[in-house]
């Protein structure tokens, strides 16, 4: 606001004012001192002090600097900015002619400098025109100036001038001062100087404490003191001095020097920035990844994270993976500005912690959080950071962003196994992470296949080779040529997890073993490397694996060979049947201790079909080609066994060259069998009997008599080791045909009824072949008697004279070859018991009997006689054979009798003995009852009527079987009894 002035005072201001143009400027300099009052009051000349006006007109600039909250210049620069000269009509001749400082200081650095030496001259440093800022509003009297600098425009060009930029480029507690430049006389000469610079050029001339004094004449300060030392000071002034200076309020008596240099007069304060003066970026800039435990730095990080994405991973020395220690730091860098500020730190699905700390003492932050345990089930843990600024109390000043930090966690990759697969698909032998097991051998056919896995839960894609190796004889030789390394197995991105293995096939495919250059350690093996690398940082994650597999030399041998039927049934190959269809089954041998790949060769050379495994120090059997016996007595069937990948007879490969083929002895039975006839009966002892065989020829070679094949038949006891008759016959059989072959011999005495033993074989003048043995039962030579006639008055109960028996023929025929003439004649032999001899009963006691018409009749009780008369007869149309060889006659007879109903019994049969009769006939007559003679009494009780025999002849033996003649005598009549001759005897 503009002060009251007295009008004494104003007139003579402008009196002095127009006399002041007529004087010429000069430079004014002094040393400053604390207490000042050096240069006393009174200046040189009668003009020597003086104002240009008493109000605000006497305002000719104002003066614009920025400070930081401490007081300090914000920039170097200081301006004074004159205002238009319309305002105050003397602001162009101070810009231009008026003495300034010659470096221009704000108040605040007056204070700070106000003992200092200082000079005013003409010039123009730091001078601005109001016209040429091109403020919004013109520059006001200080009353105006809070409207003035409230539009942001006018203070943006001041600060553009001062080289600050704008509003927004202060911080906080800057401030922009504003101090009014005034038109004042100092030793007469004029200066255009901000108050604060008047109070300390007052201050060299009246001292520190002087307030101006007062005087009426213009060559002492005291002329203008009342307008220097106190309307101008209180023009503009700062009531709280804002942390620069003491604060103070409108003074109504002048001021001293001191406090208008040392307090808030002559100063305003245009603008305070109230924004923070310090706004920290809160950036973080990594997170770093350690093993172990929280203090071990030991040039052994992990790597180190940037961002939130694996491409913000660098590596270091490692992966961090399930089961490792881990413990993390987080950088967050230095502030432009050391401010507090509260960190926080968090694993993702884990622990956070957080610190409060001033930013230049925690530039990292080492922390370990659970879990500080890779777990299993991780594929990557997030590492979160923030950074918040804060006040002493905690309180956010301003919040940081939060930033994730990718950690990986590498999987764990097995290389689980290297795997040797035979010739049947199955695994022969590996080698592995979990142990190895089996054995390969030199010559052997494998393909090879290579496992990969992982104990991580999580999948993962990796990158994996496998190679195999040979010892070439001196160092290990890749066997696949196809890539640069020899990788046998090379894929890309390959997702393996604990439940997610990968298995791939050598691209070797069949690979036969070749022996060795030399005998080496390394020789007897296959090497298998195999890597495995995480496809997303392939360099710094390859690991490998060697395995190794041992390789030994084989040897493998044919140790026996058995015949088999059709039937499945091993035959002695000894005893073979000329004809048979039979197999040779080989049995093979491995002596190596793993499983072995052979070829089977049959006799002929040929390759047994298949391949076929032995295992390890095991025999197996394998069926060769089948084959016909030959009829060779003796004959070789050869076999051989080498391994599956080399030809007939190659044994480079084995240990035993000589035991891989073998030649085999076979013997054949004569191709004829013998089979036996049963007899129809049993053997009777002491009689002669035939045994009858067939012989068989199961081939299409007849066998003549060139051949002299005979039958051997032994006849033995039951219990006894020698027979008691052993009997030969030569014998041909036509091709695949038979011939039949009997013995004629006779039955030994004392049997006792039983068994005789008949063994019987064929002989081909060399040995013999295919034994039979049959037993064959006997019966003793019976001799059946009937009782001694006796009285009976009376038939038995029930008698009745039975039918007449019938009569029944005996014949019998068999077929033989014999070898006539170069050749086989079929001829059938036959032979009859004859039935047409005499076989009559007579009365043979008693006188009483008669004969009428060729019939006798006798009475009951009384003796018969009987003559059986035998011989054989030839059979009509068939050759009769050999009595001594062929046949034999009935040796056993006997008769039934009509009292006994003709029942074969003893006691009521009689056995008939064998006589000659007077015409040389054998005949069979009664056994001799006592001195009767040779008859048989009928039964006094035999009713009147006919009685008639049937005799049975038997034991007639042919090649056929036994044959037996049933004859009936003649017809006797009985009519009475023995005792009506006995009692007509007695009258």
């Amino acid at each position: 606001m503009k002060k009251s002035i007295k009008v004494l005072s104003l007139i003579l201001v402008l009196v002095t004012f127009v006399s002041s143009l007529m004087i010429s400027a000069e430079a004014l300099s002094w040393d400053g001192n604390s207490a000042g009052g050096g240069g006393g009051g009174t200046a040189a000349g009668a003009n020597g002090y003086a104002i240009a006006f008493t109000d605000d007109m006497n305002i000719v600039a104002y003066r614009f600097s920025v400070v930081n909250k401490s007081g300090a210049n914000k920039v170097s620069k200081v301006i004074d900015v004159f205002r238009k000269d319309s305002t105050t009509y003397i602001s162009d001749e101070a810009y231009s002619y008026y003495n300034k400082y010659n470096k221009k200081y704000n108040k605040k650095q007056l204070i700070n400098n106000q003992n200092g030496n200082y000079a005013t001259s003409r010039n123009t440093t730091n001078c601005y025109k109001e016209s040429s800022m091109k403020f919004a509003t013109s520059l006001p009297d200080p009353d105006g100036l809070k409207k003035w600098q409230n539009n942001k425009t006018n203070l943006n060009k001041i600060l553009s001038t001062l080289g600050v930029g704008d509003i927004s480029k202060l911080n906080n507690g800057d401030k922009i001062l504003v101090e009014p430049v005034h038109a004042v006389r100092l030793e007469s000469v004029w200066h255009a100087v901000s108050v604060t610079e008047t109070a300390i050029y007052g201050k060299r001339m009246l001292g520190a404490n002087s307030n101006g004094g007062s005087s009426w004449n213009s060559e002492s300060w005291g002329f203008i003191a009342g307008y220097v030392n106190k309307h101008f000071p209180n023009a503009l002034f700062t009531p709280d001095g804002q942390g620069l200076w003491a604060g103070v309020s409108a003074s109504s008596s002048q001021i001293s020097f001191y406090n208008i240099i040392n307090k808030g007069y002559g100063v305003g304060i245009a603008y305070t920035e109230t924004k923070d003066d310090f706004s920290p970026v809160l950036a973080i800039e990594k997170c770093e990844a350690w093993p172990g435990n929280k203090s071990s730095r030991n040039n052994n990080r992990f790597g180190t994270s940037t961002g939130n994405k694996f491409a913000n991973w660098t590596y270091d020395k490692g992966y961090p993976k399930s089961g490792d220690k881990i413990w993390y730091s987080v950088t967050f860098p230095k502030e432009k500005q050391n401010c507090y500020v509260k960190q926080t730190v968090s694993i993702n699905g884990g622990g956070s912690t957080s610190r409060n700390v001033w930013s230049d003492s925690g530039v990292t932050y080492d922390f370990a959080l659970n879990p500080t345990t890779v777990e299993a089930g991780k594929s990557y843990y997030t590492v979160k950071a923030k950074v918040d600024w804060i006040d002493s109390s905690g309180k956010v000043k301003k919040n940081g962003a939060e930033k994730t930090f990718y950690i990986p966690i590498k999987p764990i990759v097995t290389r689980e196994r290297a795997s040797a697969y035979n010739e049947e698909g199955k695994v022969q032998a590996y080698s592995g992470s979990s142990g190895s097991s089996g054995k390969l051998y030199f010559g052997q056919k494998v393909t090879f296949q290579y496992l990969y896995g992982a104990t991580s839960p999580w999948e993962s894609s990796n990158n994996l080779t496998g190679t195999a190796n040979r010892w070439n004889g001196s160092s290990w030789a890749h066997i696949s040529t196809k890539r640069k390394n020899g990788e046998d197995v090379y894929q890309e991105k390959v997702t393996l997890s604990k439940t997610k293995s990968f298995s791939k096939n050598s691209s070797i495919g069949a690979y036969t073993i070749p022996l060795p250059a030399n005998s080496n350690a390394n020789s007897n093996k296959l090497q298998f490397y195999l890597t495995s690398a995480w496809s997303v940082d392939p360099a710094h994650t390859a690991e490998s694996n060697t395995y190794t597999i041992p390789v030994v030399k084989s040897d493998v041998a044919i140790t026996d060979m058995k015949l088999v039927d059709k039937n499945g049934n091993y035959v002695d190959k000894t005893k073979l049947e000329v004809g048979d269809k039979l197999t040779p089954h080989y049995f093979y041998k491995n002596n190596t201790d793993c499983t072995v790949f052979v070829k089977g060769y049959n006799d002929d050379k040929s390759q047994i079909s298949g391949v076929y495994a032995i295992p390890a120090k095991g025999t197996i059997e394998v069926a060769g080609k089948a084959f016909t016996v030959p009829n060779k007595r003796s004959f070789e069937i050869w076999g051989g066994v080498y391994l599956s990948t080399v030809k007939i007879m190659n044994t480079d490969y084995e240990t035993n060259g000589d035991n891989n083929a073998k030649t085999f002895t076979c013997n054949s039975l004569l191709p004829l069998t013998l089979t036996s006839i049963a007899p129809n009966a049993d053997y009777r002892e002491g009689t002669d009997v035939i045994s009858s065989f067939r012989v068989w020829n199961k081939v299409n070679v007849d066998y003549t008599p060139k051949e002299a094949i005979q039958v051997r038949l032994r006849i033995y006891k039951v219990g006894q080791s020698s027979p008691f008759k052993t009997l030969t016959k030569d014998v041909v059989v036509p091709a695949k045909g038979n011939n039949l072959v009997f013995f004629k011999w006779n039955v030994p005495t004392g049997l006792k009824s039983k068994d005789v033993v008949l063994k019987a074989d064929l002989y081909d003048g060399k040995q013999y072949y295919h034994l039979i043995s049959d037993n064959r039962a006997t019966t003793p030579y019976t001799y059946y008697t009937t009782p001694d006639t006796r009285y009976e008055e009376n038939a038995p109960s029930g008698f009745k004279i039975p039918s007449k028996p019938s009569a029944k023929s005996a014949s019998a025929k068999w077929d033989v070859y014999e070898y006539e003439n170069g050749k086989f004649v079929k001829k059938t032999y036959a032979v009859a018991i004859r039935n047409t001899l005499t076989n009559e009963i007579e009365p043979a006691t008693g006188s009483t009997a008669t004969k009428t018409n060729g019939t006798w009749t006798m009475k009951s009780g009384y003796g018969i006689s009987i003559q059986s008369k035998t011989a054989m007869a030839s059979v009509v149309g068939y050759p009769t054979p050999l009595y001594s060889t062929s046949y034999t006659l009935p040796q056993y007879a006997y008769a039934l009798l009509p009292e006994y109903g003709y029942a074969y019994a003893d006691k009521k049969a009689e056995t008939l003995i064998e006589t000659k009769a007077s015409d040389g006939y054998n005949c069979f007559i009664f056994q001799k009852k006592g001195s009767y003679g040779n008859t048989h009494f009928t039964p006094l009780w035999y009713p009147d009527g006919n009685y008639t025999v049937k005799v049975v002849q038997s034991d007639c033996w042919t090649p056929a079987g036994m044959i037996s003649l049933n004859l009936v005598t003649n017809t006797v009549k009985i009519n009475g009894n023995a005792y009506d001759d006995w009692y007509a005897a007695g009258r």
